[in-house]
């Protein structure tokens, strides 16, 4: 790998993390305004599919694709769709700070199954940092944990163990489809899914006001700019250097929290936070000097 497509890899999970930042607390706005979480992840999934669709037009790439991308993307849909509902179930219970900080212990997992699967391998540093974001985490929670409801956190949970699957199967699914065309169909066929499901369930709750519109377009964009760009860059990036690299993506989800819902960590949890996000760092750190 060049230094130049490093960059490009680097430069394309910063967008990703920016836009994924972005739809928790997008979606939170639609929770408060009127919707639910079915709607919310339907619709959702309509305008991240209808911007991805949008993007295969204008680069100019077919919408059909082979068999085994095809088996793939239906693989990965199916985790993304408990992830969407995981994460964005969870913030109707629990604060979004809490929320990401909980979802965002899938780097290390996505680790220790690549190391499990014989890729790259876990060193004693590399597990020590493990458990010290797992302690940070800890230490984030605590403060609240009397008052967080423990579905918010299973919620929370789920979305951190299926993502893991939803960024393995959809870099196996990028060997034969591009990027667009991946994350097209994983999107439209969950949102398919939840579409179903919801006017099964009568459960269409559309948003009361502009606000939550604007917040379920921004949610959409979010998932469809994040998909898009997180996945390009497994072309450049391992699928565990990209995912640790991402870890910007809870420090401005807790940003964008505090400034647009008026959320707020203690400062124990803005401790535990930040050993979270450092060890994870550090973590990429010494996956990086692995790889170099």
């Amino acid at each position: 790998m060049t230094a130049n497509g490093r960059h490009i890899g680097i430069l394309l999970i910063l967008i990703s993390g920016t836009a994924f930042a972005i739809g928790p607390t997008a979606a939170k706005l639609a929770l408060n305004n009127g919707s639910n979480t079915l709607t919310v992840v339907t619709l959702r999934g309509a305008v991240g599919a209808l911007l991805l669709g949008l993007l295969l037009v204008a680069f100019r790439q077919q919408f059909r694709i082979g068999k085994t991308a095809l088996r793939w993307c239906m693989l990965c849909s199916a985790f993304t769709a408990a992830m969407v509902y995981g994460l964005v179930g969870s913030i109707s219970y629990i604060p979004v700070s809490v929320a990401i900080l909980i979802f965002f212990t899938h780097p290390i997992m996505i680790a220790i199954i690549v190391h499990w699967r014989g890729g790259d391998r876990l060193t004693i540093r590399k597990l020590i940092l493990a458990l010290a974001a797992f302690s940070g985490l800890a230490l984030a929670l605590a403060p609240a944990i009397e008052t967080l409801q423990m579905r918010g956190i299973a919620l929370a949970a789920l979305a951190a163990i299926t993502i893991c699957g939803a960024i393995l199967t959809g870099a196996r699914a990028q060997r034969y489809a591009t990027s667009t065309q991946v994350n097209l169909y994983v999107t439209a066929t969950s949102s398919l899914a939840f579409a179903v499901i919801t006017t099964g369930l009568g459960a269409w709750a559309l948003p009361v006001n502009t606000i939550g519109w604007l917040g379920i377009i921004g949610a959409g964009a979010g998932i469809a700019v994040g998909l898009l760009t997180f996945f390009a860059a497994f072309r450049y990036l391992s699928a565990v250097r990209a995912t640790m690299m991402s870890n910007i993506e809870p420090l401005l989800s807790i940003l964008f929290g505090a400034a647009i819902l008026g959320e707020r960590l203690q400062p124990t949890q803005w401790i535990g936070a930040g050993v979270m996000i450092g060890a994870i760092v550090l973590f990429e750190a010494a996956e990086a000097g692995t790889q170099s």
